[in-house]
């Protein structure tokens, strides 16, 4: 999948905050922009939804080759009841007895939005997801082998499966975006009332000093100082790591996804 700079999709919980209602809609809108973005980033990038449409290759299931080859690919071999068999690869394996015509989608996959085939819609009852990645042929028919890439995903000789990957916004992400979107609001209005840290260190006043702890070290450990959005981040990312881990194979054939315009 592209490298996203910010989440698709990261809905938000702004029941606690009484100035939401009374706030223009476009600034409701920058402050969940913003919010969502942070929590996002602050909680390893693994949250939130997102929707594409890719146009997939699907894998072959040649007849084997004097040279032992597979569509021009090795066997893979595996072992049952102490026998040796080689399974064609993306077919028929030591877990299924019949060919399975199956294509893998960068995932993990939430749900399928709808699939094309030659411009026509192909039945939800069609098709099934294994292990969030692997979508499953079951009416009998087979995805296509090849397509014409030149045409649009609704005309025929075109395959397109929109579908959207990612794991859920949970409810206590929806809530912390929620409030420091609140408090970015209260920020830009002037309200006395924002809990955003200021980089205030010391106060006196009549005499009485006041110290306080430096906000920019709740920062340098990827917290925001907002104590209902720190606890949250903490639970889901405690060792503060930017991203999820990522395998790239050079031997992978990735779908083809249309980028611009």
């Amino acid at each position: 999948m592209a490298i996203r700079t910010e989440p698709c999709d990261w809905p938000i919980d702004a029941g606690c905050c009484p100035e939401w209602d009374d706030t223009p809609e476009e600034d409701r809108e920058f402050a969940q922009r913003v919010a969502s973005e942070l929590v996002w980033r602050l909680s390893g990038r693994r949250f939130g939804l997102c929707e594409v449409t890719l146009r997939p290759c699907r894998r072959s299931c040649a007849e084997p080759t004097a040279g032992g080859l597979v569509g021009g690919a090795p066997f893979t071999p595996y072992i049952r009841d102490g026998q040796w068999y080689n399974a064609r690869c993306g077919c028929s394996t030591d877990c299924s007895c019949s060919e399975l015509c199956e294509l893998a989608l960068p995932g993990p996959v939430h749900d399928i939005v709808e699939i094309r085939v030659d411009g026509d819609i192909v039945p939800a009852g069609a098709y099934r997801v294994d292990n969030h990645r692997m979508l499953v042929r079951t009416d009998g028919d087979c995805w296509p082998l090849c397509q014409d890439l030149e045409a649009a995903p609704d005309e025929p000789g075109a395959f397109a499966v929109t579908y959207r990957w990612g794991i859920p916004v949970p409810p206590g992400g929806q809530y912390a975006a929620g409030v420091y979107a609140c408090e970015l609001i209260k920020a830009c209005a002037g309200s006395g009332a924002c809990r955003l840290p200021k980089r205030v260190q010391q106060i006196t006043r009549e005499g009485v000093t006041m110290a306080f702890i430096d906000p920019m070290r709740f920062l340098a450990d990827g917290l925001t100082g907002v104590p209902e959005v720190d606890v949250w981040v903490m639970s889901v990312n405690p060792h503060g790591l930017r991203g999820r881990s990522r395998i790239h194979s050079v031997d992978h054939r990735p779908a083809r996804r249309s980028t611009w315009p």
